[in-house]
């Protein structure tokens, strides 16, 4: 560990926490030390505390409940970004629980973001599917997609609140998604998906959007995708040229 008066206070407390959280083998769901016990300990002085807590907060690996204390948090649900995988099938594999709740699904006309990732004119009747993402029953992100109707005509008649769109194309129509292409940037939720999510208005997320490809290299969906840092992060392998 870095001397103190190399970083920040706050970045200080923060490896304080982390180093104590690996000595003393705390697994998911341990309780830390009190506020008043770990200022203690180290010498700390309660905001600095507060501020490193949060931190570790909003990056995943703590979480608090009021009036208990706070707590070693699950590890993240980590994607791959080179999968192609739907979520389900992603959270499946990681050995977590994957779930939805509804927003809406609908048949609806092609707008210019769709007709440009679908290749299909304005106003082509596609199969618009919003809903809350779960991970282990916990909300982790806003999921709206959107499926050209003509590769899978009927989609919309199927209960998406158990079942997997990235299941349905595959088993039911045969669809086979082999690419695609996706980007990230940081964004923060606005009112309604803050209430979605639980949180407050402008909390820090992942914004994803991006498209998926057939092995006819025909656009089967595209997709927008905000997602909360503390439960999800987004990697790949670098290798060399």
């Amino acid at each position: 560990m870095k001397r103190k008066h190399e970083m920040s206070s706050r970045d200080y407390a923060t490896e304080l926490i982390e180093s104590y959280i690996q000595d003393a083998g705390l697994k998911p769901d341990d309780r830390l030390p009190s506020e008043r016990d770990m200022c203690a300990m180290w010498d700390l002085n309660r905001t600095t505390l507060r501020n490193a807590i949060q931190r570790l907060i909003d990056t995943g690996l703590l979480y608090s409940r009021t009036g208990s204390g706070t707590f070693v948090a699950k590890p993240k649900f980590v994607r791959d970004l080179k999968d192609v995988y739907g979520f389900s099938e992603a959270v499946r594999l990681a050995g977590r629980v994957p779930g939805s709740r509804m927003i809406s699904a609908e048949l609806r006309e092609a707008d210019k973001y769709i007709s440009r990732h679908l290749h299909v004119p304005l106003g082509t009747k596609v199969f618009g599917l919003r809903r809350v993402r779960l991970i282990d029953g916990i909300p982790a992100g806003v999921e709206t997609a959107y499926v050209n109707v003509k590769l899978c005509p009927g989609i919309e008649n199927h209960d998406y609140e158990h079942e997997s769109l990235f299941d349905v194309l595959h088993l039911d129509y045969g669809i086979k998604i082999i690419s695609g292409d996706e980007k990230l940037s940081v964004t923060t939720l606005d009112s309604v998906e803050a209430e979605l999510l639980g949180k407050e208005e402008g909390h820090p997320a992942i914004y994803k959007s991006g498209y998926t490809v057939d092995a006819d290299g025909e656009p089967v969906d595209c997709y927008r995708t905000v997602a909360l840092s503390e439960y999800v992060r987004y990697a790949t392998e670098m290798t060399a040229r």
